[in-house]
């Protein structure tokens, strides 16, 4: 009987160590640099062609003002995101900009993109519940949407981490699916 108290403690301290991770954990372990540099590589899986489509580029952010993701290979594609606009260039010329104000939702998903990549915990608490598990500084978010607007586009969002973010896999509602792995930082 004595094996059986300590026994049972060791089997319970890892199930709430996996079901109680919070919004305020992920801030606590979790940094995001008011400016950062990387690479990324993205995979685009197309449920109705299924095939998956695999891109490389650059990233690169400053926080609350813009982020600038290029796409270097298959085909070269810049799009710049601000808290104004969102505008795609394809060599020097512009193909197509919005202006978030005057749509709503392209303002949201923009937020929303923002909020990821920089790991702003305190703007992704109010778009999402979050579930996951947290192993010392690793840790693997799950965020799914409680905004309408959100859940038009997404099913479910998984962060992956230690110190700072590293994988992105976006769950559109139709089954395409998109992983971003960040790396390279600087």
């Amino acid at each position: 009987m004595k094996w059986f108290f300590p026994g049972l403690i060791a089997l319970i301290i890892p199930l709430a160590v996996s079901a109680g991770i919070s919004f305020t954990q992920l801030a606590k372990i979790s940094t995001t640099p008011d400016q950062l540099k990387g690479t990324f590589s993205q995979e685009k899986y197309l449920k109705a062609l299924d095939a998956e489509l695999i891109s490389t580029g650059v990233f690169s952010y400053q926080r609350g003002k813009s982020i600038r993701w290029e796409i270097l290979k298959p085909v070269q594609n810049e799009l710049v995101m601000t808290p104004a606009t969102i505008t795609s260039k394809q060599g020097d010329g512009e193909l197509w900009q919005i202006d978030v104000e005057s749509t709503p939702e392209s303002a949201a998903l923009g937020q929303i993109f923002f909020s990821l990549v920089t790991a702003d915990w305190d703007i992704l608490s109010n778009h999402f519940e979050v579930t996951g598990e947290i192993d010392g500084q690793l840790w693997h978010a799950v965020l799914v949407p409680t905004d309408q607007t959100v859940e038009q586009a997404f099913s479910r969002i998984e962060l992956t981490g230690e110190n700072l973010l590293q994988q992105i896999i976006l769950h559109e509602n139709g089954g395409n699916r998109t992983t971003i792995r960040l790396d390279n930082w600087h």
